[in-house]
C-alpha cells in the first residue's frame, strides 16, 4: 500500500505542474511511469522522463532536518543508467505530504557517487513540488529523439551443479603397512570376510605404504592390513587447506573413497573402469523408481530402467541405471562435489551393454535443459539425505550452491521452436518421469 500512496502523491505533484503523468502499471521493473511536459498553452511537447518512486511512511534514510539519503540497490542503478532516457527517483513519505526528487544519470556522473550508490537530498533544493517545474522540463528530451532505456532487469536464480562440503570428519588416521596398494589391501579384506559374509569397509586409501582413513584405524577391523602399533590422527582441516599439490591429491583421494564406500549403502555403486557413481540394479531386474524433494515438490525419477528390444519386445534391448560423475573442488578455502549426470547402460543390470555409447550420445543430444537440472537436483537430494551414510556418515553436504543474477533471459525470447520440438521428443518412454521433473 505504500507503495500505490507514493505513486499516487507523484501523479498529483505533477498534475499540480501542469505536466502529464503514464503510469507503467507495474508492467516495466524499475520504472513506476512517464512524465511528459506540456508547455504554457497546456500543449504536448514530446518531452519525457521516467519517473521511479521509493516511498516510506517511517523516517527517511539518514535524515536530519535539512536532509536525507536514499540507498539504491546495485541492480536498480543499473538499469537506470543505461540507454538516454532521463531518469529521476522520487523519495517520499505520504503520510506527511513530502517527496523529493534528483536525476540519477546526472547525480551518478560522479564515479565516487556511482560507487557509493547513496543519493543525498537537501530538502530545501530537492522538493518534488511547483519549484521543480522548470528543472524537470530541462532534464526532459524529446520522445522523437530515438529514447530508451535498456532491457527490464530480470533476476535469475542460478542453480550451479557445485554440492557445497558442510562437513568432514574431525580427524583423519594413518598407520603403517605391508600392502602396496589398496587393491591388494581390500582383495585380502574380502578374502577374510568372504567365510562370515560380512561387509567390508572400503574407505580407506594407501599411499607409500601408508593406510590413510577417517575411520579409527586402531579398530580391530583393520588390524589386518595395518601395523596397529603406528596408528596416530591428525586434523581434517589442516589437510584439507594444503597448499601442496600432492597432498592435496591425496586428500582428494580419501574423500572419493569415503563417499564410494557410504553410497554403497544407498545402493548406488563405483564404477572403477568408467569412474562413475551409477545405481544400482534391483534384484529382480524390474524397474526401480525413487522419490526425492524437487524445489518446489515431492518428485521421482526412475533410476533403473529395462528397455525393450523395438523388433522383439519379449527381448530386453538393455537396462538404463541413472549415473553421475562427482568430482570433488577446492575453491577459494571451500570444498565442493562437482556432479556430472549421466547415464549406464547394461545387457543384464550389471555388464555394460554393446549399445552403451549409442545409447548415451542419443539421450544426450536430445536431452534438454531441464532434464539435466533436475537429474543434478535429485542426485544433491540422495546425497544430502539424512537417512544416507546410516553407518558411516562421514562426509555431509550442504543445498546446491546457487545466487541471484541481476539480469536473466526469457526462455521464449531465444529458444528456438525447432529446438523445443527435438526436445520433447526425448525418449517417449520418459514422458511421464519429464513431467515429474518440472520444478
Amino acid at each position: 500500500m505504500i507503495g500505490a500512496r507514493g505513486v499516487n502523491l507523484i501523479e498529483r505533484r505533477i498534475l499540480e505542474m501542469g505536466y502529464l503523468w503514464y503510469p507503467s502499471g507495474g508492467v516495466e521493473a524499475g520504472i513506476d511511469g512517464r512524465l511528459e511536459i506540456r508547455n504554457e498553452n497546456a500543449e504536448v511537447t514530446n518531452l519525457i522522463l521516467s519517473v521511479q518512486s521509493k516511498a516510506t511512511d517511517g523516517a527517511f534514510e539518514g535524515e536530519t532536518a535539512t536532509e536525507l539519503t536514499y540507498t539504491c540497490s546495485e541492480r536498480d542503478l543499473r538499469y537506470w543508467l543505461k540507454g538516454n532516457l532521463p531518469v529521476i527517483l522520487v523519495y517520499s513519505r505520504p503520510r506527511t505530504d513530502e517527496a523529493y526528487w534528483l536525476s540519477v544519470k546526472d547525480y551518478f556522473s560522479d564515479p565516487i557517487r556511482r560507487a557509493s550508490r547513496k543519493m543525498h537530498f537537501v530538502k530545501a533544493q530537492h522538493g518534488f513540488d511547483q519549484t521543480a517545474k522548470h528543472d524537470l522540463r530541462k532534464l526532459a528530451l524529446p520522445d522523437d529523439g530515438g529514447l530508451y532505456l535498456g532491457t527490464t532487469p530480470k533476476q535469475e536464480t542460478i542453480f550451479t551443479d557445485l554440492l557445497p562440503v558442510a562437513q568432514f570428519p574431525e580427524r583423519y588416521y594413518h598407520a603403517r603397512t605391508t600392502f602396496p596398494a589398496r587393491k591388494q589391501a581390500l582383495d585380502h579384506l574380502f578374502s577374510l570376510a568372504k567365510p562370515s559374509g560380512r561387509d567390508v569397509c572400503r574407505g580407506f586409501t594407501i599411499h607409500g605404504s601408508v593406510v590413510y582413513s577417517f575411520h579409527d584405524l586402531s579398530s580391530t577391523q583393520w588390524q589386518d592390513i595395518v601395523d596397529v602399533g603406528t596408528v596416530e590422527s591428525d586434523l581434517t582441516f589442516e589437510w584439507s587447506m594444503t597448499h601442496d599439490a600432492d597432498r592435496k591429491k591425496l586428500f582428494v583421494e580419501l574423500l572419493n573413497v569415503t563417499l564410494q564406500d557410504q553410497l554403497r549403502e544407498d545402493d548406488i555403486h563405483f564404477s572403477n573402469m568408467d569412474k562413475f557413481y551409477f545405481h544400482r540394479a534391483s534384484d529382480d531386474l524390474s524397474d526401480r523408481k525413487r522419490k526425492y524433494r524437487s524445489r518446489r515438490k515431492n518428485a521421482s525419477r526412475e533410476v533403473f530402467k529395462r528397455y525393450q528390444s523395438k523388433l522383439d519386445p519379449e527381448r530386453t534391448s538393455y537396462f538404463r541405471h541413472v549415473a553421475f560423475f562427482g568430482h570433488f573442488l577446492e575453491l577459494d578455502g571451500n570444498w565442493f562435489l562437482q556432479i556430472t549426470p549421466t547415464y549406464r547402460f547394461t545387457k543384464d543390470g550389471y555388464r555394460d551393454s554393446r549399445f552403451s555409447a549409442d545409447a548415451l550420445s542419443g539421450i544426450k543430444r536430445l536431452e534438454n535443459n531441464q532434464a539435466v537440472h533436475g537429474q543434478v537436483f535429485m542426485w544433491a537430494e540422495f546425497l544430502q539425505k539424512d537417512t544416507l551414510f546410516s553407518r558411516h556418515n562421514l562426509l555431509k553436504f550442504y543445498p546446491l550452491m546457487q545466487f541471484i543474477a541481476d539480469s536473466g533471459f526469457e526462455d521464449a525470447d531465444w529458444v528456438k521452436r525447432e529446438e523445443k520440438d527435438r526436445q520433447e521428443t526425448v525418449f517417449a518412454e520418459d514422458q511421464e518421469e519429464q513431467a515429474e521433473l518440472e520444478l
